[in-house]
């Protein structure tokens, strides 16, 4: 007979690796995420700015920069959706690592275009190409880490996602501005769609030899997104709800913030553009990643809820356009590095809402949900940012000086609504997990 006295081994305590959630499939995202990131975000920050120095040249009035910037935005938010959507149906036909490889080659295009067309209109035909990867490869991001690392560990995988994400963007912010001193405005961002091409080859190199996690959609749906959109649990209904109010306060505001900070950099500093992008960028990365590492490993305890963190990260997103208005114009510089740490914030339940929604989606089309998830708020926020645009050249015209803090006012009250939404239906509760 079996001796019932015999002490069972303890369990084994998860190491270091699997705490993180890392594996070769894992690892060779995050080489991904940190070299395509920092070739997106090289030049990306600068392009509000470069369509004003393109505009200037041709003798272009202010009113007509800032609604082309607003058309810009929306521009940006309506090809997320498309590629979104995509993304998600390609994925989840063809598996992850040959939709990952795949979409690593289509920055090339827009990159080039970048380098060698000096127009506004060379912006517009590149920014499809060049932007595509963080949509269109998003869906099959997430399920990497949903198939890849278990439950208990995808909160911290994707706090690592995002502290490489804010690791790149200190270099690509270093880097660019550099360049831009060194070349100037114009001749600095074909510059930086250079070296940005460089980084997205050996992106390509590092995720075909070491990804491993190939999954597919064990249905196919996509075809039919109202059929796909009944699968969403209410739960997943209300969080794209109070998501999308939170998406449209970064929305009105996110184009036109280079063009705000600039001007008050360059009245007590030369170089201002440099100096927004090497500083005040830069705090607002560092900050993501101090709230990385100590958030991370919070959120990803068993049994704490995910969503306290979540609705911060819904009310910093309001509170970010507000602190750029009553912080810089009273403070100056220092106002505005304090009100780029409250954008810094924005980014603290961002790992423990990527996760929420992993576990929420149908896990029989993970992919494609995630995809349609994502493209339903970006097809919701698009007219974000030409209504931003809208309401400071209006402001402009009531009151000169007055369009930014009606912009970034009105999309510091739409995020607040947001917040409300938020706690509102995640207030009492924990929502099920699927």
């Amino acid at each position: 007979m079996p001796d019932e006295t015999a002490i069972s081994p303890p369990p084994t305590r998860a190491t270091w690796r699997e705490w993180l959630g890392l594996n070769p499939s894992t690892l060779a995202l995050l080489g991904t995420i940190l070299l395509v990131t920092a070739a997106t975000e090289l030049w990306a920050p600068l392009i509000p700015q470069y369509l004003k120095a393109l505009r200037e040249e041709a003798g272009a009035g202010d009113a007509w920069t800032i609604l082309l910037v607003g058309f810009y935005g929306f521009y940006r938010d309506a090809l997320e959706a498309v590629n979104y959507y995509a993304g998600g149906a390609i994925a989840g036909r063809f598996n992850t690592r040959r939709a990952l490889l795949l979409f690593n080659f289509l920055p090339f295009i827009g990159l080039a275009v970048l380098a060698l067309w000096q127009a506004p209109l060379a912006v517009f035909v590149a920014i499809p190409f060049v932007f595509a990867w963080d949509s269109i490869a998003g869906p099959a991001t997430l399920t990497v880490v949903g198939e890849a690392v278990p439950p208990d560990r995808r909160t911290m995988a994707f706090s690592l996602q995002a502290i490489f994400r804010r690791v790149s963007r200190v270099l690509a912010y270093c880097i660019s501005a550099a360049l831009v001193l060194w070349l100037g405005r114009i001749r600095g961002v074909h510059a930086d769609a250079i070296v940005a091409a460089i980084f997205v080859v050996i992106a390509c190199a590092v995720q075909y030899r070491y990804m491993r996690t190939a999954s597919r959609d064990s249905k196919i749906a996509l075809s039919r997104p109202r059929h796909l959109l009944r699968h969403f649990s209410p739960q997943l209904k209300r969080l794209l709800a109070a998501d999308i109010f939170a998406r449209w306060a970064e929305g009105m505001a996110g184009p036109l913030i280079i063009l705000y900070c600039v001007p008050l950099l360059s009245t007590d500093y030369s170089h201002g553009t440099a100096l927004y992008q090497s500083v005040l960028l830069n705090i607002q990365a560092v900050t993501n990643t101090i709230l990385y590492v100590v958030i991370g490993p919070l959120a990803s305890r068993e049994g704490l809820a995910k969503k306290p963190y979540i609705g911060l990260t819904f009310l910093f997103f309001a509170l970010f356009p507000i602190s750029l208005i009553v912080l810089g114009r009273t403070l100056g510089f220092w106002g505005l590095a304090l009100a780029f740490v409250v954008g810094g914030l924005r980014e603290i339940g961002e790992p423990a809402r990527k996760a929420m929604i992993a576990d929420l989606v149908p896990a029989d089309v993970r992919t494609q949900a995630i995809g349609l998830y994502w493209s339903m708020r970006s097809i919701a926020v698009m007219w974000a940012s030409p209504v931003g645009a809208l309401l400071w050249v209006l402001g402009d015209r009531w009151k000169p000086g007055m369009g930014p803090a009606l912009a970034f006012l009105a999309a510091g009250a739409l995020g607040l609504v947001g917040v409300v939404a938020f706690f509102a239906h995640f207030g009492r509760a924990e929502p099920s997990q699927r």
